[in-house]
């Protein structure tokens, strides 16, 4: 765990602009700050009882200038969960955005994604298919492909809305065909870097529960454990009370397993043989990052020749790129290398300058933040040694503004 993830993620929420000052970052939405970078510490807001709680974790302190205010400052990550600080970050916007005018707190919550895996969503709708042949070849053959399976998000939100389910994560509702023309629905279920959870199982079986009951279809739940405790296994849930028995039995998949077929892996054509080996090597490189550079410089060097359509290459680049976080300095290695393989290679430029402090694509309210952001990764890169094109190729700056600074 690294500033950089928290950085990302601050930059994923809806709307959020990043202010640069020497000192310190500032993130916010319609100009209302919910976090505060400065250093390598963390700065958010939390509620009154919450933040009784956390001033007495070694590794968090009351924000200088703002506990009143409920604000605190994480100084360190070493005795914090992954899951646990991305909660803070989203909580901290939550509530900020929710003093603000009430049309503005409606559209952006309403834009709120609460999970702290986008990125294996968006693998999950690219390549469903690939996904259940992957893990699930026996699912996978019984399934009519000729049909176009159908996700069916707004169904699992009428089920989950309110449910009381623990930390976020990536649940995904899937309609598909067996070759026996019957409909089924996949629930599936990706418990990404968490603890062992007691209320995991159940949730398995509350969600498959309401499912059946509301729409009285077959639902078959499918769960991937992608957390890095190798004892942690929960396959069934059961309940008892006076001789009367539940008892629900799910399939699951531990990631940590495919450590021992790493080059069955490697020989695999399959996307997912790619996120898999890209979320071992997050867990393998977590205190090493010179290490995560080689092997981030290595995994997206792989993607070509295994005849992947140009979205695919860049989705699995995306996902590399968002679980591989870097600090500043070694992502512009990182750029470096990438950028002469390409050019030796003939091959379209994959970048990710937005782990130097912009995120490319985001719309609403970013003009401002993304020309300061901008400058800031050009003066890094002239400080590194860049040659002036490389640097155009970079920022997206021109001439013009190079000559600035």
């Amino acid at each position: 765990m690294d500033i950089e993830l928290c950085r990302s993620w601050c930059l994923e929420l809806p709307e959020t602009e990043n202010d640069f000052s020497v000192k310190k970052e500032l993130f916010k939405t319609n100009k209302r700050t919910f976090a505060i970078i400065k250093n390598e510490t963390v700065t958010l807001k939390c509620d009154a009882i919450e933040y009784n709680e956390l001033i007495n974790h070694p590794d968090i302190t009351p924000a200088k200038g703002l506990s009143k205010y409920n604000w605190i400052t994480i100084n360190k990550f070493d005795n914090l969960q992954v899951e646990d600080i991305h909660e803070f970050i989203i909580n901290s916007y939550e509530l900020i955005v929710k003093a603000l005018p009430s049309k503005i707190k409606k559209r952006l919550l309403k834009k709120l994604r609460h999970d702290i895996d986008s990125p294996w969503k968006d693998m999950l709708n690219i390549f469903f298919k690939e996904f259940i042949e992957f893990f699930f070849p026996d699912i996978a053959d019984d399934i009519d492909w000729t049909k176009a399976p159908i996700f069916m998000d707004k169904e699992l939100n009428k089920i989950i809305k309110n449910a009381v389910t623990g930390k976020r994560c990536v649940d995904k509702l899937v309609k598909v065909w067996r070759k026996n023309g019957h409909e089924i629905w996949v629930l599936l279920h990706i418990e990404i870097q968490s603890q062992a959870q007691e209320i995991f199982p159940e949730r398995m079986f509350v969600y498959s529960n309401r499912l059946k009951e509301i729409y009285q279809l077959p639902v078959a739940s499918l769960a991937i454990l992608a957390d890095n405790n190798p004892n942690w296994r929960p396959s069934k849930y059961s309940e008892e009370l006076w001789g009367c028995e539940k008892n629900f039995i799910f399939p699951i998949i531990k990631l940590l397993d495919y450590q021992q077929n790493w080059n069955q892996l490697e020989k695999s054509n399959n996307p997912f043989a790619v996120v898999v080996m890209t979320h071992l090597k997050m867990l393998e490189t977590q205190n090493n990052k010179c290490q995560r550079l080689d092997w981030k410089i290595t995994l997206t060097k792989n993607l070509y020749g295994k005849g992947y359509t140009q979205e695919q290459v860049f989705a699995l680049f995306s996902f590399i790129d968002w679980l591989l976080i870097l600090p500043r300095d070694l992502t512009i290695a990182y750029n470096k290398a990438i950028s002469q393989f390409n050019k030796e290679n003939k091959m379209r430029y994959l970048t990710t300058p937005e782990q130097i402090g912009r995120k490319e694509g985001r719309k609403e309210g970013r003009k401002e933040g993304r020309n300061e952001e901008k400058f800031y990764i050009a003066k890094k890169m002239k400080k590194q040694g860049f040659d002036t094109p490389v640097i155009k190729e970079l920022t997206g700056l021109k001439d013009k503004d190079l000559k600035k600074i």
